[in-house]
Order: structure tokens, then C-alpha cells, then sequence
């Protein structure tokens, strides 16, 4: 699927300098992502981070993390040959995605559908360490250079290459370093880059069930008391041991931290129970599949995405709460937007490039911040009932308004643009 390898991993003493035009840090999806794009620009790029670990993958369906990739997204991969070497049975496209309000029966579904949008599709759901297969393939067999350290230091300066120091006393020079180390990013406490985050008091739960039905393509969503709870479709699995069993799903429950808690002591087969009956038996009963995983939801903000020969990519430079599931696709967009702005750039550190790739980004990222952190808060029934007296108009004022849209096909046609990110 790849061309031959320039090279594997890169190895130098701690007495040689190392010289690149662009060092990116951090070897997750945006990183890797990064490193490709940007050495396809006739760049030379090093890519600095811990190796993941591949050869641990999981069997299919078993891999609790997924990602909805968007259509600008799959384009920007697809570029790269990294979209075309997914496995199929580790990829669903999401064709219609059905939210409510509530769990109630009389809840009013809010409906997207790609076939009335003329979209091929809304997402694709893809698994976590597919993707990260795939990529570390496309890396191995690219110019990229590979060094795998912890970063220790850095410092950047206009007039001057940026200096990049890894835990092993190696030093490497670059004209511009890109920072993808994540949301607790390295190089952007060191650069004296200021972050502000905020705890949602929910956690994310995670993990693959087996359904009873199958899901037409098709991904869930319902909010309410018990949080946010979204079924993705992933391609259908057999079971020997449940036949009956005709569908599978990657479940995402943004849960209260005390409904995380209770629901983390459960018994897998008691969640998926809990589940079946949240969702209404929509797709039948289910079944666990996978073991779950959990983490904390915050909500992240950054002074500046720019430095001194520093730009922050992906979650280093943003992070919003996942009931869209954009924040990978936001990261993405970070790597398309930079790249553009790198394409005929002399010297890709100097800071009218970065502030170029800078006002690109700013308004997807506040527009997705502001919706994701919007509707989160609007269907909280904690905050909502802090609210007092002026509670029960805000939630008439919301399920009016929900029923509007819900109601009018040119604005869902419109929202469903702006969700596959066109």
C-alpha cells in the first residue's frame, strides 16, 4: 500500500545536533497526521514522542476508543494514502444520526440524514487503533524522521531556530515546532503558553456492544438526566455464543460523576442492560462485547495557539466536550489549516505564517467550543434547577426551540452540513 521506507527509527548521539525544518511532537493521530502533511510539502520533518504501541491492538471489536472522522477530515487522509489502507472491518459510515431531547416517549427526534443533505455521508467511525496502525505504517514508509524520546526543553525566539531538548541530552534545531503532545502538552507549558481548564463533573464511558438489531448505518444520541448517551455503528459481528445478535455498536456515555461511578461497578452484562433500557430497546437488547474504559471531560482553552516558532495542534490547543465527537476532526483541521499556510512560506516559523494559520482556526474552534459547551450546559438538569425560578421557562424555551428545528427541514439540512464539516 506504501512506498518503500526512507527509514524506521532515527538514532543519534548526544553529541550531534539534529537540524529539521519542522519537529513535530507528539506521535498520536494529529501528530502523525501533522508529520505526513507537512513532509509532503518537500519539508524535512521529525516527529519526536513515545512510539505507540501497535502490536497491542485489539481484535476487531473489541477496541473500546473510536473516532467519527469527518468528510474534510476522510479528504485530508485519503491524501495522504492513509484512508485507502483502512481495514473495512474496522470502519462504519454514519448515513443518519437520530437525537432526543429525552428518554421520554414523547420526545421529539431530531433527525440528520446524509441522502437529504446530497452527502455521501455524515462520518465514518473508525477505530482508534486501526487508525493508529495505519498511520504509523504511512510514517514507517515516508521521509518523516522517527526519534522516540520524552521531551525535556524548549526554547523558541523569532530572529532564531527554535531548540528542542529531549530527556536523553540530545538537542534538535527547527525552524518551527509543532506541538501535538496533547491536552497536559509538554512543550506548551514550557513554552510559557498559559492553558485554562474546566472540569464538566462528568466522565466518559466507553466501550462495544452486540444488538439485537441492526443499526441501518445509523448513530443514536440522547440526552438527559442521566447525560448524554450515543450509540456509533460499527460493522456488524457475529457471535457463536449469540446468535440472534445482528448488529454492533461503539458506546460514548457522558455520564455524572456519581452515575459514572455507579455505572463503572457494574457488572458488564448489568450495563448493557442499563443500556438497552435507556435507549429505549431501539436496537433490540444488548450485549457487552468489549470491556469499558473511562476518563474525566473538561473543557480546555489556550491564550495563544502561536509562539515563538510554536504552533499548537489539537488537543495542546483546544479541547471540547465530546458529545459531537469532533475533537479529533478539530485537530485535523488544525493540520489542513497549517499546512496551507506553510505551502509557500519561505521559513515556516516566521510569525506572520503562524498568525495566518492562527485567524484560520480561531473561528471552527470557537463556533464548535461555543456549541458543544452550549448544548451541554442547555440539557444539564443540575444547572438548569441551580437556576430557580427561571428554570422551567429555559426549558420551555429549549424544547420549543427543539421542536423548531426538529421541524424544519433547511435548518437540519443546514446543521447536517455543519456537522459532516462542510
Amino acid at each position: 500500500m506504501f512506498p518503500s521506507p526512507y527509514n524506521h527509527r532515527m538514532t543519534h548521539p548526544a553529541s550531534v545536533k539534529l537540524s529539521v525544518d519542522i519537529l513535530v511532537v507528539g506521535r498520536g493521530p494529529v501528530g502523525a497526521t501533522a508529520a505526513l502533511a507537512l513532509a509532503r510539502l518537500g519539508r524535512s520533518v521529525a516527529l519526536v514522542g513515545p512510539a505507540q504501541s501497535i502490536a497491542a491492538q485489539p481484535a476487531p471489536g473489541l477496541d473500546t476508543r473510536v473516532f467519527a472522522i469527518s468528510t474534510p477530515s476522510i479528504a485530508l487522509l485519503r491524501s495522504l494514502g492513509v484512508w485507502q489502507a483502512l481495514s473495512p472491518a474496522r470502519t462504519n459510515p454514519v448515513q443518519r444520526m437520530q437525537v432526543l431531547p429525552s428518554t421520554a416517549d414523547t420526545a421529539r427526534m431530531l433527525e440528520f440524514d446524509a441522502y437529504e443533505a446530497a452527502l455521501e455521508s455524515l462520518a465514518s467511525i473508525v477505530e482508534s487503533g486501526e487508525l493508529a496502525r495505519v498511520l504509523d505504517q504511512a510514517l514507517r514508509f515516508s521521509s518523516v524522521r522517527l526519534i522516540e524520546a520524552e521531551v525535556s526543553g524548549f526554547a523558541g525566539s523569532d530572529d532564531a531556530d527554535a531548540t528542542l531538548r529531549l530527556a536523553d541530552g540530545r538537542e534538535i534545531q527547527a525552524r518551527l515546532v509543532v506541538a501535538a503532545d496533547g491536552a497536559q502538552s509538554t512543550v506548551r507549558s514550557l513554552a510559557g503558553i498559559e492553558a485554562d481548564f474546566s472540569d464538566y463533573d462528568q466522565h466518559a464511558i466507553v466501550g462495544s456492544f452486540l444488538t439485537e438489531k441492526p443499526h441501518r448505518d445509523t448513530a443514536h444520541q440522547w440526552f438527559g438526566e442521566h447525560g448524554i448517551l450515543a450509540l456509533l455503528p460499527l460493522p456488524p459481528q457475529s457471535s457463536p455464543d449469540l446468535p440472534g445478535y445482528r448488529g454492533r455498536v461503539s458506546m460514548v456515555w457522558s455520564a455524572p460523576q456519581a452515575l459514572a461511578d455507579e455505572l463503572c461497578a457494574l457488572p458488564a452484562q448489568a450495563l448493557a442492560e442499563r443500556v438497552g433500557a435507556l435507549s429505549g430497546r431501539a436496537l433490540g437488547a444488548v450485549a457487552p462485547l468489549s470491556g469499558t474504559a473511562v476518563s474525566p471531560l473538561r473543557l480546555g482553552r489556550v491564550r495563544s495557539v502561536i509562539g515563538s516558532r510554536l504552533a499548537l495542534i489539537g488537543d495542546a490547543a483546544h479541547v471540547v466536550h465530546p458529545l459531537a465527537g469532533q475533537g479529533m476532526n478539530l485537530g485535523f483541521g488544525d493540520v489542513s489549516s497549517l499546512r496551507d499556510a506553510l505551502a509557500s512560506a519561505p521559513d515556516p516559523g516566521l510569525r506572520s505564517v503562524l498568525r495566518q494559520y492562527e485567524r484560520s482556526r480561531a473561528e471552527p474552534v470557537l463556533v464548535m467550543r461555543c456549541v458543544t459547551d452550549g448544548l451541554q450546559r442547555l440539557f444539564d438538569s443540575r444547572r438548569i434547577a441551580a437556576l430557580g425560578p427561571l428554570a422551567h421557562p429555559l426549558m420551555l424555551a429549549r424544547d420549543l426551540g427543539w421542536r423548531f428545528v426538529a421541524s424544519s427541514p433547511i435548518l437540519r439540512r443546514r446543521l447536517t452540513e455543519r456537522a459532516s464539516g462542510l
